[in-house]
């Protein structure tokens, strides 16, 4: 017997079936995970492997070597079985989204089409010049006068195609960029042979031909890096110190979230009734840039107020906001705040007098929908009833995790952490909604709860159920049973405790 027809037969009595049994699981294995390689196998052991199987048989054991038809149609259904597998295994190598494996290439889509038609072509001028004689060269000299009339009726297109071919060259942006192209701005969804797709701000679709595309000037924002600057000016009284300004704006600045690097802030003019002044920043991306400058101007206001700054108006309004400015702190408005004090359980002991005298020391500060007023960890600066709006407390767990505590709103307090002189606040306390607060000075207050013991037993009445809630919520965190007693204000002993001390 023939050695070599002895071989092809061993390996196609054991050779085939054994491989078709390892490819139907392994590609069932890599179906059931969901691994984008399990088509690849699946349709090598369904759609390559029985004609290959047949085409050993007929030309190694049979050892029929003439081409007719019948041979020639089982060779072209092995061609077209080798073109869709090998889609599927350049479907798997290459993605033009996030790659979900190491080994994966990704490929701007107009690429990864590209790389799809040529190996179709390819394969394809292979079953037609080798399998059925076709001469390719006499073909395509009698395609070149209809390609001419094809490539005028169709000039639009071919220069969408080969721009998008020097897109793809030179690179300009890829996939998720923000780019700004004219005055049209958007996030690069997708680029295909004919155009590129853009995600606008509201959310729609923008189609730019890549024809068009190449003609215009493209600014990238993602590029070289994600960071991105951003700047706006806002304007100040002139009786505003400068440098007080300044400081006001960095301390809003390290309040916010998503920002790179420090807060650049230059005096920028002198107008004939205020100041402006210019404030660069940076972001992590392109939109959390406009995000930062957004939350920055929202959260200046309520700083502003706090600080005693008074933002600058038209002069049209000049008159009327100094009328308002004068308002402030007139003998009206305290005594508006006593009798509000006055209309809180826990200062029912207090007498009117001791009330009058607390509000002297008192302000009025603002503070807007999450931000935050004190920090766990560090040292109060007063007594803080809230007039309006609500907080809330929270705790952070091990893994900075904040986990509520409670809600506070009109006629509540926090900042109870005075009383305890040298303690840090336990808890956070940021804004749920829009807040106005009446803060006592830490020594006013402290003097108030020495001199009335009856107000500090009510205090210490409402801060009960506080307390109890800050010592579950501390358990849950740390897993104690016991009293919590570490460094917050709120340790399970009483104020009253504390100062009798």
């Amino acid at each position: 017997m023939n050695q070599s027809l002895l071989v092809w037969g061993c390996i196609l009595i054991f050779g085939f079936p054994i491989l078709t049994i390892i490819l139907g699981q392994a590609g069932e294995s890599l179906r059931r995970r969901g691994h984008p390689l399990g088509p690849f196998v699946h349709h090598l052991q369904r759609f390559v492997l029985p004609p290959l199987s047949i085409l050993v048989i007929v030309r190694k054991i049979l050892g029929i070597q003439e081409s007719g038809i019948a041979l020639q149609v089982l060779e072209t259904l092995l061609g077209i079985a080798v073109i869709y597998t090998s889609l599927s295994l350049l479907q798997a190598l290459l993605t033009s989204g996030k790659k979900e494996y190491t080994w994966q290439i990704s490929v701007p889509n107009l690429l990864f089409q590209v790389i799809r038609a040529s190996l179709v072509l390819i394969i394809a001028a292979y079953i037609l010049a080798d399998i059925w004689n076709i001469d390719l060269s006499q073909a395509a000299a009698a395609l070149g006068v209809g390609s001419l009339v094809i490539a005028l009726a169709l000039q639009d297109t071919l220069s969408n195609l080969v721009s998008g071919f020097l897109l793809l060259a030179d690179s300009p942006f890829k996939k998720g960029d923000w780019i700004k192209v004219d005055d049209l701005v958007g996030q690069v969804m997708d680029m295909n042979w004919r155009a590129v797709r853009l995600l606008t701000w509201n959310d729609n679709i923008l189609v730019i031909p890549n024809g068009s595309l190449g003609k215009q000037n493209i600014l990238n924002y993602s590029q070289p890096t994600t960071v991105r600057g951003n700047n706006f000016s806002v304007s100040f009284s002139r009786n505003d110190p400068p440098n007080r300004v300044k400081q006001v704006l960095e301390e809003v600045y390290e309040q916010i979230s998503g920002t790179v690097g420090p807060v650049y802030i230059s005096t920028q003019s002198f107008e004939d009734f205020s100041i402006s002044y210019s404030v660069w920043f940076y972001a992590e991306g392109f939109y959390p840039a406009f995000r930062v400058a957004r939350e920055f101007k929202t959260l200046l206001y309520y700083a502003a107020r706090r600080n005693g700054l008074t933002m600058a108006y038209p002069m049209e309004y000049q008159a009327d906001v100094s009328e308002l400015e004068k308002q402030k702190g007139t003998p009206e408005n305290q005594q508006q705040l006593v009798e509000y004090l006055l209309s809180l359980p826990y200062f029912m002991s207090v007498s009117s007098e001791a009330i009058a005298k607390l509000v002297l020391d008192a302000t009025v500060e603002y503070y807007g929908t999450k931000e935050q007023i004190i920090q766990e960890g560090e040292f109060v600066r007063g007594l803080y009833i809230i007039q309006n709006g609500s907080a809330r407390l929270t705790i952070e767990d091990v893994n900075d995790i904040e986990q509520e505590v409670a809600q506070v709103s009109s006629g509540d307090f926090f900042g109870e952490s005075v009383f305890m002189s040298g303690k840090p606040s336990v808890v956070s306390v940021s804004a749920l909604t829009d807040l106005k607060l009446i803060k006592i000075g830490a020594d006013t207050a402290a003097n108030l709860l020495l001199e009335n013991p009856r107000f500090a037993k009510q205090i210490d009445d409402s801060l009960e159920d506080r307390r109890t809630a800050i010592q579950r919520v501390r358990k849950q965190i740390d897993g104690l049973a016991n009293n919590v007693t570490d460094n917050g204000n709120l340790s399970g002993s009483s104020i009253l405790k504390q100062f009798s001390s």
